[in-house]
């Protein structure tokens, strides 16, 4: 894959092992990946930057991810991007509270790396 080609990847979480462990595996599959723990710093780095994918934690000191899409959604100069929940806080109540705010997908921690790989690349590309 061509350096312009990369496909940038935001990932947006308060644990700094999680944000390692992601950053390993996107990087090593080719992503171009920024790191980000504080989603109000998110907020402004999507309204500088376009990325094509933000994997988002739920819960997060501050602005909760749940927050964070609702805030996504109300900005009329979002950039397209999809946004996919990373999470250990699984429940049914919050996979759908995370899709009816437009997360095209939820995947549980800890992640299958294969299969998290899987998900992403079918939304990247």
């Amino acid at each position: 894959m061509a350096y312009s080609e990369k496909k940038k990847i935001l990932v947006i979480d308060d644990s700094e092992t999680n944000l390692l462990l992601l950053s390993a595996v996107l990087e090593d599959a080719g992503y171009d990946v920024e790191l980000l723990n504080d989603s109000h710093q998110a907020v402004a780095y999507i309204n500088k930057h376009k990325p094509d994918l933000v994997l988002l934690d739920l819960l997060m000191p501050g602005m909760d991810g749940f927050e964070f899409m609702d805030k996504m959604n109300q900005d009329i100069r979002r950039p397209g991007f999809s946004i996919v929940v990373v999470t250990a806080y699984d429940s049914h109540d919050n996979k759908q509270k995370a899709k009816d705010l437009g997360a095209a997908d939820v995947i549980n921690k800890p992640i299958d790396i294969s299969s998290f790989l899987d998900k992403v690349e079918q939304i990247v590309n």
